[in-house]
């Protein structure tokens, strides 16, 4: 996954240097991780659908966690966010780890509750 995910992004970068685009291709480059995160989490997902009991979204873990780490990854593309300090976005490899975080955030919200 990690290999497919590398080639599409260098694709999506030489096409945006060719291009003289950011936008999509930049977006797109960090986007890719989000579903690696969601691949990461699947072990918990797999331990709570052995469970019984009815589906729950936990959405304050979304709002307080994931938003802000997806915020994170693209306040570069916001003309009006707020500046983040220098030292936090050293390098790009901030931003994807962001939004592989964001992916395990997302899928270790999703758990069962007993209804008992």
């Amino acid at each position: 996954m990690l290999i497919v995910i590398g080639n599409l992004q260098l694709s999506f970068e030489n096409i945006g240097r060719e291009t003289f685009r950011l936008y999509p291709w930049s977006i797109l480059a960090v986007i890719l991780y989000f579903p690696l995160g969601m691949y990461l989490g699947i072990p918990m997902f797999v331990k709570e659908y052995q469970k019984y009991g009815s589906w729950r979204f936990d959405w304050v873990k979304i709002i307080i966690i994931a938003l802000p780490l997806i915020y994170f990854s693209f306040f570069w593309f916001i003309p009006i966010s707020y500046p983040i300090p220098d030292f936090m976005v050293g390098s790009h490899s901030t931003f994807k780890l962001a939004m592989i975080a964001s992916g395990v955030i997302f899928m270790n919200s999703i758990t069962k509750q007993n209804s008992g």
